[in-house]
This record gives C-alpha cells, structure tokens and sequence, in this order.
C-alpha cells in the first residue's frame, strides 16, 4: 500500500535508495609491496593516538507503507493544500534544541528516512549511510576486517576528518562506544525499523551536542507513537553465489488511553555470511596471484637525494597480474638460486626450482611474476561473518501534559568471526626469536639435503646452504670443504633459512561476541503554556569478549625460555631407548621427537612440528604450538540531563515574534578496559605484547544555553531576519579542564522562494580515555640530547636554560657522571654522560597532558523552494571546517627536539612530556612519554547541493527525483611539527574524491512502483596526489630535492623559511596513469503491493557489475569503490 501524503511531508528532503557494495593489536603483518611488517597505510591518514583514526543518496521513493490511519487520513486532503498550509507542527531539528522545520535549519542539514533505508537491500545500516558523499568508508562491511578485534563494526566518518570528530547521536543523546577507550558507536547496533530517520548536520555543533561534533552529528531519530504490526524478511546473494545476506524483523506498536501511551516493540536478526579472499580468486588473485601496479624501472636517485626517483619518462611501475612475493611462500622458501630463481618446498615436503616468468629483485622489489611465491592472499576477509540479534523497547505515558514519562531500552549482540593473515617468518625461527633450523631436521629428506648441499655452484646460494664451507676472518665464505672423492660435505649444523607463510599452520581468526545495552529514562512536560522541560538518565554499558585464534607460542611466558613452535621446530631422531607417544614418522618411518626430550621425556605435550611443505605438520604439533588469545572489553557510559526551553512571548516579542530559547546541564561518566589473558600479555607469541588497558574515570559537567531571535518577519523583503546563539561550557577531570564553544547562526529569507543561511561555531574534541591513558609500552634508544653542549646563543640553548637544566656541571652533576664512560668536571658545560653512554628508555603509549583539539566551521547556504515550480527544491551550502592542536604521535627524538629548539619557548606540548632530574638536568626513566601531542591540524572546504523533486499526478501517480552531489575544495593535514604550516594535500587520494553524487529517479504507479538510483564517485590518484602533479609545499629546511628550487609560479624556495610554493612533482613518471578512473554504480528496485497488508521488493545493486579499478579490493580504509559486484536482494513485509 501507499504511503499516504501528509501535510508534512513538504519538509521532508525526498531521499534515494542506494546500497552496493583499535586499534591495530601488535598484529604482524606482510605487506604486498617491498617491505616486510608494516601495515601499508595511506601516507595522509593521520595516526590518532590509541586508534587509527573517514549515501549514495538514499533517494528512493517511499517505500509506500502507511503507519496509522491518520496518514490515510490526510491522504484524503489534497496535494496542493498540503503544500500550502505547511508543517502542522514544528519539529526539533538536529543542530538545535529549539524546533524548527527542516528547511528552515540555519545549519546545512540532509535527512533520510528509514523507507529509503529498507528499499537498499542492504542488511548494514552504516554501509548504507556510507554512500552518503558527505560520509566516508572509514570502517564498513568490507573493510572493518582490516584490524584485528574490529570485524562487523560500522564508525561513521564526516567529511574525511575521522570517526573521532563525528559524534553520533540516538534522539539527539549520547550512545554508548562499541570501541572501549575511544569513541566509536557502531551504528549496526541501531535498530533499522525502528528509525524515522537520520539527520546529518555539517559544521562544528559542540555548543549544543559537546565533545566530538567538529566535522558534524549524525542524528537517528526513532518512531514515536507507533501504533500497528509490521514483519519484514529479505534475502540477497551476490551474481557470484556468494555474500548471502539474511534479515528479518517485527515491529509493533499500540497506542492507548485515547492516545496518551504508547509501547513499541522490536525484534531484528541480521546475518552476513563471509566472504574469503580465496573465494574470489578473479578480484584478490588468493590462487593466481594478485593484480597491482608493481616497481618496475630502475631509477638512480636525483641529485643523490635519498627517497626521490629520478624522471626518466619510463614509469616506475607497471600494471600487472600473476604478482607473488618471491621471498617467501606457502611450503616454505630456502632462498635465492643464481639466474633469479628460487629454491622452494612443494606442498609434499619435495624441494624445487622455482623460475618466474619476471623477478624484479633487480629494482629493489621482493615480488615476482608467476612462479609459485606466496600471493599472501590465501586467507583473509572480504567481508566478516555477522549475526546480529537486536530487541528494542520504547514506551511513553503522558500522565498530564505537565508530567510525561518515557523510556527507552535495547539489547543488541553481535557475533562477527573474521580471518586475517596467518603467522609467518621470514627465516625459521629467525624473527621469532633466533632459535635455528639446521639442516640436520630428521623430517629433511636424503633428496632434499643433497639437493641443498650440491644443488648450484654459488658460495652463498641456497642450493649450498647444507655444504660445509670455509670461512676467512670476516665470516665470508671463501671455499666448499670437499671429501676424499672430491665431493662436497655435508653440514649439519648448517643454519637453514626458510621463509613461510604459515597456512597449515592454522589463519589467525578472530571470534567474539560483542553486547550493548542501553536504557534511557526520564520524564518531560510542558508548563508555562508553551515551555517545555525534559529530565532524563542515559545509562549505556559494552561487552565484548574476542578470541584470537591460532596465535603462535613462542616462548615460556616468563621468557625465560623457548617454548611452543620454537621447542616444536627442534627436532631430532629418537634414541631406541624414548618410549613416550609424543613422536611423529618421517619420510623414511624413524620416529622424530622434539630436542628438549632427547635425554628425558620432560614435555609429553611437545610434539615435532614439520615445516617442510604444506599440511605436514601432526595435528598435535599444531595443538602443542598455537594457543587462543582472549580478550575481555567493556565500557560504559552513564549521562544525567536537564534541559527547559520555550520562548518569551509573555514578557516581549520583537517584530520577527517571541525570542526563544533552550538552556539545559549535563553530567557523563564514562568507563572503560580492555583485558588480555596472560600469554598474550607476556608477549610470548606471535602477536606483539598486549597489556591491559584499565584507565580512571573520564567525568564532564556541562551547561549550555541557545537563543532564537527573529528580527523580521512577513516584511517586504524580509519575509524572514533570525539569529541564533549558542553556547556551552565544559568541565572535564583530565587536564582539559574547562572547555567553551559557541555557536552564531543566522537565516534570512528576502522572499518566501529563498532563504540563505550562514553559521560560525567553534567545537572541541576532547581526548578519549585511550588518548590520555593508553597503556605504555617501555623502550629504549639512544636519544641526542639538545642541551648538551649547546651551541652558545642558540635556540637550544636559551630554552635549556629556561627549563632550569644547568648550564655548567653542579656537584649533583658531577657525581652522577663519574661513574659513566663521560666524566664531567665541577663548573664544566653541561653534557647528558647518561644519554651518551646507554640507550634511554621511554614509554609509547597515552599522553595524560593532552588537551582539547579546537574546530572552527564556517557554513554559508542558500535555499531555493520556487513557488512557480510545485515540488522543486534546491539546495547549495559550502562549508569550511579546520581543527587545529590536533592529537598526532611523534617519536621520542623528535619530542625533545621540538622541546627545546622550538623557536617558541618552552611552553610548548612538547615540553610538558619530557622527564628529567631537577638536581642533575638528566633524563629521567622514562625520560618521554612518546604518545600523543597536540601539535597537528585539519582544514577541509567545500560545497554541497541538494537538488529534488517530486510531483504527484491527478490520477495518483507520483514522481519523485533527487541529486546530492559534493565538491571538495581542499582537504589537507597540517602534521610537520617543524614547519606547522606545510600542507599534507588528502584530496584526490583515495578515499577522497573532489567529485561525489548520488542521484535517484522513482515512479509509483499505485500498487507497482520502480526506482533507478546512480552514485558517482570522482577519480584519485593512484600514489599520492604529490607524486604525479605540481603541488604546494614546503622546501625543506637547509637540505632536500628541492634545495635552492624556484617553485613554477616563480616562489622562491628557502632553505631557512622554508616558503610554501607551487611546487613540481615528486616523481611525474611513478605510475603509468596519476589516477584511478572515476566510476558510476546503478540500482534497480521494483516494488509490488497486495492489496494492503502485504508489499513485495526486489531489486539489483550494481547492475552492471563493476569491479574496483585497478588491483584495488574496496578493503583498504576508506577505499570507496564497491568489491562484490553485482548483487540481488528481494523481500515481503506485511503489515497487521
């Protein structure tokens, strides 16, 4: 059935249907590049400290479903009244506590509705939010697997600036973090059905929401007074046969006593089934090898400056499929042959040669073409097992106008299972601890050792790695030692090298179980004739519990001693005399039993592990060398609110009407810890060393107040004047201490065809708990101390003398430095004998110095409803966004460098995390506290448009159309703490696009209805922006490529300033091609209703089955592109 016109629905932006598609744990993983260990990250992607820290237009026509009878009601009334007379009622817009229709908002404001939400086909409600071009795809269904712990989870990314500075709210409240220690709401927990709808607001919004509304807020409204019974089940699967998505709800309502109560329930089940990388061979190349733009070229350095290619007009790089990484692979690498070929075990345990079809270790990459490396794709997820199960209570009873009580209540758990990379090395055991494989292994074969003592003629090749050599005094061997026949002797205690990725050895998986629970309690009522009040508790809680599975033992947990894999992989023959069970055959039928049981049985547990190809290894070896990580997470979140508002119009109005105004306070106490099980603790396997994370209480009291004033009203050519002020103060318990933010918004209306609309506000982010009080890991290096031996005059050594360290030796001086390699005379120039003797120990970790980050937004809009053209309506706002003492981390020699030869002083951040002797003037343990600083900055700008449609025919038909569409004017990091000013360009990088839009067309024919819906999204740069096209930079200081350069707009570089010009780029000829091509998706849904309770949907996303560009997955964050193809879904509701 139809959804019924109201009167209201002339306010409501039309939406459009569209749908395709923490913190990084110490997890090791192998890059696809050249490198080994990292994760390959975005160069502009900023590094908040304790996490990594970016709709298509949901146009669809209305999924036709009324919900009362008052809708049938209203339909009655006709289209034209309904336009004239307007909203009945104001309604409480996001952005404001004063309410207001949604047009008329002084703050760019886009709303969508939960029928634009059902009609996508997609069971994520955050995936679907992320088509959005004001939103990024920071943390969606494809790409959330990318850190371990993180599977499922959807964060929500305005404008680019980081799901730490978008702050999401549920009817205009807080909602407590799925992410402990951090703030990040996972917007599946959201019950769809229950959603009325969403509103997103750019532009600062602290003054009325507080901490984290930099880039904007996210607002999900639900129902209220539902009255009914509604069922809905969907399906969908991809052309492939894969991603089969699952969901099913029930909503009902009921209103009573005449209307004065109401009860709304919900039950939702969502499933997503996984999706593996090898499942998908064509897009990720798990079996055949991956497609990718892969070094090519050889290129002397220019000018002998280290890190920049030179330009030879040959690219760099070269697109190509069948790549592998030559160094390593699945049954296990020994290493390099003469002729670029490589000595590897099959999946039997059988060495061979192995010879690509192209090796480009010649130009400095660990990667071939063919052959039978590792695509190191053999495991991982596209897309995360999730089932989610979500039950939803809201309920009201208006006791009297003066006294209403409501509540609101959820539960949602959520079990995702995920696959990452599996455990490997690079040299058994090698980077796990130097415990060797020798070439004496008894699971070795009598083939396998001849061929690794005889097989190439090479001294230091792989072929003769089990030869007995001779070696000269540096350790090069100079000589194979030969027997009496001339033949080459075998060595068994020969170190083998073998680089494996350890596929048999079990994928490391992560398993868990994630809870939330939420409840909202409070009364509300009106009094005064026309003022309002509201008191409410907000009470939020989060559990998680995750294991971690297939995580390599390495060592005893004290670290006293090898345990796990590293006493597993020591193998030897068993005496006669061993009479214990815990032994494996070999080739040749001897029993193998690990070293440490040679003389005694002393570990049963210990069984001999087989590294030699591929699924070898006994069961009870692999049981005996891995274990389950687990980890316990829980936050909380408890917020007490008060606010009263109405206007004035009983003591004045000024000519516009009454002033109206809202004031209110806030109390939040948020708690937060994350807890691992020992092992992983101790740093014993695999995984880096993992502590608990137990952080105090972060507490915030706030008041706040806003204004309404409207000047004008119903004048020639002020049909309307109106200001809005807002402003709130904030109280936090850390060293942010007390925050202000202020808002300034103003509206007016020359005509009633036009309205423009400007805001300036200033917002704060306040850092998290995992900011401040992520724990410390200890460690240690040489760190050069600038106050010792200063040059005189300088910089360094005013601020070293303003900090109080001495500048000549005290005795406190002198007898600390008496025992070090650097004795210092009394009245002597101050040295750091400690630093310069041994390395220092400092600890990376949070910063509890840390303060706010301070956003200010400039938003300038126009909005164009013209009466001549029913139904029309435009939109245009431009926005201007920066954050400056932005949270960044910076390493401990760059800290105390920026300390104390900023040219500042030493009231800097920087300062205040540096530790030292007040006596001596040396470094005290931990002499930095390496973790966030406050010294990084933002800046994006822009323009959004919002053009719409709809029109309703004399015989019922109905059209409606829509185009949201963004530019982004610049998007920069600011993250040179030497030079603040020096722009890190994100726009056109991936992830950014100047260009994005969303368009949608739809029909309703009465009972049938069809809708087209298209997203856009602009091209980016395959590298970084600066790579391949002239940019503004800052030379660098005194040395760098660009020394002495005149920039191509005729700047002059300095090499002192460092001035900001137009620079050329770094390296024009990187890739054959400076961007990823943009790319259009289409949509088709057609809907059918049965009579009316029931309504059937299908529909096609992706309809002609786009895959991403150019080697890309649509995994990377904030990669946009959609990685599943062409996908169907199709569904029924039925209404009771």
């Amino acid at each position: 059935m139809r959804q019924q016109i109201t009167k209201n629905e002339k306010y409501t932006p039309l939406p459009l249907a569209h749908r395709k598609d923490v913190r990084l744990t110490g997890a090791l993983i192998l890059n696809e590049q050249t490198s080994w260990g990292a994760i390959y990250m975005k160069k502009s992607r900023l590094m908040i400290a304790g996490s990594a820290i970016s709709l298509a237009l949901f146009a669809a026509m209305p999924s036709f479903a009324q919900d009362s009878q008052s809708e049938e009601a209203a339909a009655e009334e006709s289209d034209d009244e309904a336009e004239e007379e307007g909203p009945s009622q104001p309604i409480l817009v996001t952005g404001s506590r004063i309410a207001r229709p949604t047009l008329q908002s002084a703050v760019p404001l886009t709303s969508v509705t939960v029928e634009d939400l059902t009609g996508t086909g997609e069971v994520s409600l955050g995936d679907a939010l992320n088509d959005l071009p004001s939103l990024r795809s920071t943390f969606s269904s494809g790409n959330s697997s990318r850190f371990i712990g993180t599977a499922g989870l959807s964060l929500l990314d305005l404008r680019g600036l980081g799901t730490d500075r978008t702050l999401v709210l549920v009817n205009g409240r807080r909602h407590v973090t799925s992410t402990p220690g951090d703030n990040g709401f996972d917007v599946n927990t959201i019950p769809t059905d229950l959603v009325d709808r969403i509103d997103i607001v750019t532009g600062g919004n602290s003054a009325i929401y507080g901490s984290d509304a930099v880039a904007g807020v996210v607002n999900f409204i639900m129902k209220r007074d539902y009255d009914g019974i509604v069922a809905r089940a969907q399906g969908g699967i991809s052309s492939r046969g894969d991603r089969g998505t699952y969901f099913a709800s029930i909503l009902a309502g009921e209103n009573f006593a005449d209307g004065r109560g109401n009860v709304a329930v919900s039950a939702e089940y969502t499933r997503q089934q996984p999706l593996y990388f090898r499942d998908r061979d064509g897009l990720t190349g798990a079996a055949s090898g991956r497609c990718q733009f892969q070094l090519t070229d050889a290129q002397g350095a220019a000018g002998g400056e280290v890190g920049f290619s030179a330009t030879d007009g040959i690219p760099d790089n070269s697109f190509l499929c069948g790549i592998r990484n030559a160094t390593i692979s699945d049954g296990g690498t020994v290493g390099s042959l003469t002729g670029g070929r490589f000595l590897r075990f099959d999946d039997a345990g059988n060495l061979f040669i192995d010879t690509p079809t192209q090796n480009f270790a010649s130009v400095g990459s660990g990667n071939q073409q063919g052959g039978f490396g590792s695509t190191l794709r053999n495991t991982g997820s596209l897309l995360a097992a999730v089932d989610r199960y979500a039950f939803n209570v809201l309920a009201h009873y208006d006791v009297s106008d003066a006294f209403k009580p409501f509540i609101e209540a959820k539960y949602v758990r959520t079990d995702v299972s995920g696959e990452g990379q599996p455990s490997f090395f690079t040299s058994v055991p090698g980077t796990l601890g130097g415990n060797a494989l020798r070439c004496s292994n008894p699971f070795l074969s009598a083939q396998n050792r001849n061929l690794l003592v005889n097989g190439d003629t090479s001294l230091t090749s792989a072929g003769t790695a089990c030869a007995q050599k001779v070696f000269n005094a540096a350790g090069q061997p100079i000589a194979f030692v030969l027997d009496a026949s001339g033949n080459r002797v075998f060595n068994p205690n020969a170190v083998l090298p073998l680089a494996r990725f350890n596929i048999d050895l079990g994928g490391r998986r992560f398993e868990g179980t994630r809870e939330t629970y939420r409840v909202v309690g409070g009364v509300e009522g009106n009094f005064n004739e026309d003022w309002k009040y509201e008191l409410a508790i907000n009470y939020g809680r989060f559990k998680a519990k995750g294991f971690n599975t297939n995580n390599l033992v390495l060592f005893t947990q004290d670290g006293s001693d090898f345990d796990g894999f590293n006493q597993a992989v020591q193998a030897v023959l068993a005496p006669a005399s061993f009479t214990g069970t815990n032994f494996v055959l070999n080739s040749a039928g001897q029993r193998v039993i690990c070293a440490m049981n040679a003389v005694t049985n002393v570990n049963p547990a210990c069984v001999p592990i087989n590294v030699f190809g591929q699924g070898n290894a006994d069961p009870r070896a692999l049981d005996f060398i891995n274990t389950e990580g687990r980890t316990d997470e829980f936050a909380s979140q408890f917020v007490a609110s008060a606010f009263v508002g109405g206007d004035l119009s009983q003591i004045f109005e000024l000519p516009g009407g009454p002033v109206a105004f809202a004031i209110g306070a806030e109390y939040r106490k948020e708690k937060a810890s994350v807890d691992y099980d020992d092992l992983t603790s101790s740093g014993a396997t695999f995984l880096n060393a993992l502590q608990d994370f137990r952080p105090p209480a972060l507490t915030v009291k706030e008041v706040y107040g806003e204004l309404q004033i409207p000047l004008l009203k119903d004048m020639p050519f002020a049909k309307e004047l109106s200001v809005n002020l807002a402003g709130r103060i904030s109280d936090y318990n850390t060293a942010t201490g007390t925050v202000y933010a202020y808002n300034i918004q103003g509206v007016y209306a020359p005509i009633e065809d036009v309205r423009f609309r400007a805001a300036y506000a200033t917002s704060v982010r306040a850092p998290t708990q995992g900011d401040l009080f992520s724990t410390a890991s200890e460690n240690f290096a040489f760190i050069g101390d600038p106050c010792d031996l200063p040059a005189p005059g300088s910089i360094a050594a005013t601020n070293c003398a303003a900090a109080g360290i001495p500048t000549t030796a005290n005795a406190a001086l002198v007898a600390a430095c008496a025992s070090t390699a650097f004795p210092v005379a009394l009245g002597a120039p101050f040295i750091n004998c400690t630093a310069r003797t041994a390395s220092t120990g400092f600890l990376s970790g949070g910063n509890p110095t840390l303060v706010e980050e301070r956003g200010k937004s400039l938003t300038l809009g126009v909005v164009i409803e013209p009466s001549f053209v029913p139904g029309l309506s435009l939109t245009v706002d431009y926005y201007r966004i920066k954050v400056e003492d932005l949270i960044a981390a910076l390493g401990a020699q760059q800290i105390i460098n920026l300390c104390y030869t900023n040219v500042t002083g030493i009231n800097n951040p920087f300062c205040a995390t540096v530790q030292r002797d007040p006596a001596t003037g040396l470094f005290v343990e931990p002499a930095v506290i390496s973790g966030g600083v406050n010294f990084a900055a933002q800046k994006t700008k822009g323009i959004d448009f919002d053009l719409a449609y709809r029109k309703t025919f004399d015989n019922g038909d109905r059209l409606a159309a829509r185009l949201i569409a963004t530019k982004v004017l610049s998007l920069n990091n600011f993250t040179d703490p030497t030079n603040p000013a020096n722009p890190n360009r994100q726009l056109s990088e991936l992830g950014d696009p100047e260009w994005s839009a969303s368009f949608s067309l739809s029909y309703d024919f009465g009972d049938f209805d069809i809708l087209y819906a298209a997203r856009y999204i602009g091209k980016q740069t395959i590298g970084t922006f600066e790579a391949q096209n002239n940019y503004y930079g800052q030379c660098p200081l005194a040395v760098g490529p660009f020394r002495g350069q005149t920039g191509i707009n005729g700047g002059t570089c300095d090499p002192v300033l460092g001035n900001i010009v137009l620079l050329a780029p770094q390296n024009a000829d990187q890739f054959p091609q400076i961007y990823y091509p943009d790319v259009l998706y289409h949509d088709i849904r057609l809907g059918f209703d049965v009579g009316n309770d029931f309504r059937f949907y299908a529909g096609v996303n992706n309809l002609l089955d786009k895959q991403p560009p150019l080697g890309l997955l649509g995994t990377a964050g904030g990669d946009p592109f959609d990685s599943f193809g062409r996908n169907f879904f199709f569904g029924l509701e039925a209404n009771f």
